[in-house]
């Protein structure tokens, strides 16, 4: 009844000053049924921050701001000194988290920060503090912060008209965001990259955010683009490709950490392809540069990685050898880690091929993947006569090694000869 009542009052305020007033009243009594926000408060005025929170080991630097140790400062500051009349007046608040009130907060815990950056810019031992309490990048960070604060209102409706995940950047997307970044520029210049930057969290084809680039400089290349504030958000897709770079450089030393590797390859290879693809990069400019640069650490990276190989091989393949007399001599069967490690570089070695041109090691790639597929072919090809030429314990080390051989070939893509290995390892024990 009273849902009916709150309704039928709201939808006739505007025409009917004792219903404006009914509905007023039912407005405070919904207010005053509610919980208060409590602990909630902390989320709810901190969620303008929540996009870009992450762990900066895992997440690229286009989404990754704040780590939740910078929130859980920023909030504790807050409430100890900067503003804790908002604070506890955010904890007693009893109004949902979409009323418009949290906007006040949020906007009040921005000019809080602002003023205790502005104090820390103008007194050397405030800054020293906050560099102590925040870290080296702290005043960049804070900076940011007070940006989303300060703006929250109209980021949260300009980014309400966009999907939270954005598979396919198509062209009204595109265009939508370009609106949405112009509007921003005429009403709200300080907010407005972040409407691209924000966009650009959301794509899963984060390189695609050169397509509002483009219809924003009115132009395909970065000649003119790579100069103004947008900048910014080219040098966001570059240093996520640096990022996925600089991941490459440790070898795995397991299957799971070998797949994980090659994920990042894989992403690193879609970036670095995918920004020549969406917009003229030129090989002279600042990106052009950077760019060719994060290829060639790249490269150098995986071709360190596939250098490996071989001596992983040494150590996780049990491979016989032949004596003067031509007897085939068992190897001992490797240690669990040294097959882990052969098996992982094999599986990353494999999994390179599809990318070895765009990254220049085909050569590489090509010549340590034949080398490795003729020594495990030849070590199967002995470990198959030991089987049938053995017996007890010595046959049983074959067999094994058999097995292991035929995994390594697995892992290396080599599924037809790895069949067949096993079933002629099968035949051989079965004779």
């Amino acid at each position: 009844m009273r849902a009916r009542l709150r309704a039928t009052t709201k939808a006739a305020a505007a025409q009917d000053k004792s219903s404006a007033a009914l509905s007023g009243i039912f407005a405070e009594l919904d207010e005053a049924m509610q919980t208060p926000a409590g602990d909630l408060a902390k989320a709810y005025i901190l969620s303008p921050l929540r996009p870009l929170v992450g762990d900066s080991a895992l997440v690229p630097p286009s989404r990754f701001r704040f780590s939740s140790e910078d929130l859980s400062k920023i909030w504790g500051w807050m409430a100890r000194e900067l503003a804790p009349g908002m604070v506890e007046a955010a904890k007693k608040c009893k109004r949902p988290e979409t009323d418009p009130i949290w906007f006040d907060y949020r906007r009040q815990a921005g000019a809080a920060l602002a003023d205790a950056v502005h104090k820390a810019d103008r007194v050397p031992k405030d800054m020293t503090a906050l560099l102590k309490r925040f870290g080296s990048d702290g005043r960049t960070m804070l900076a940011v912060a007070i940006t989303l604060f300060s703006n929250c209102e109209d980021l949260a409706r300009a980014m309400g008209e966009l999907p939270l995940k954005i598979e396919d950047f198509d062209d009204d997307l595109s265009l939508t965001v370009m609106r949405l970044h112009e509007e921003m520029l005429e009403t709200n210049p300080e907010a407005a990259l972040w409407i691209l930057l924000l966009t650009m969290g959301r794509l899963d084809c984060p390189w695609q955010i050169f397509r509002v680039i483009k219809r924003i400089g009115r132009r395909d290349d970065d000649l003119v683009v790579q100069k103004t504030e947008i900048a910014a958000v080219g040098d966001a897709v570059l240093d996520d490709t640096g990022f996925f770079a600089a991941r490459l450089k440790q070898p795995p030393q397991t299957l799971e950490e070998a797949k994980a590797c090659a994920l990042v390859f894989d992403r690193f290879v879609a970036f670095s392809t995918g920004m020549t693809a969406e917009f003229g990069i030129r090989k002279d400019g600042r990106w052009g540069r950077s760019l060719f640069g994060l290829r060639a650490e790249a490269s150098t990276n995986v071709e360190k990685i596939l250098a490996k190989v071989p001596l992983a091989l040494d150590s996780g393949l049990p491979e016989p050898r032949r004596g003067r007399s031509g007897r085939v001599i068992p190897a001992q069967i490797p240690n669990t880690a040294a097959i882990d490690k052969a098996e992982g570089l094999l599986y990353f070695l494999s999994r390179c091929r599809k990318h070895a041109t765009a990254a220049a090691i085909a050569s590489t790639q090509k010549r340590i993947a034949d080398a490795a597929e003729k020594r495990m072919q030849e070590a199967g090809d002995m470990l198959v006569d030991l089987i049938v030429g053995s017996e007890g314990q010595n046959r049983t080390t074959a067999q094994d090694g058999l097995d292991i051989t035929v995994r390594l070939m697995d892992s290396a893509g080599l599924d037809t000869a790895a069949a067949l290995l096993r079933r002629r390892g099968a035949a051989a024990a079965a004779a």
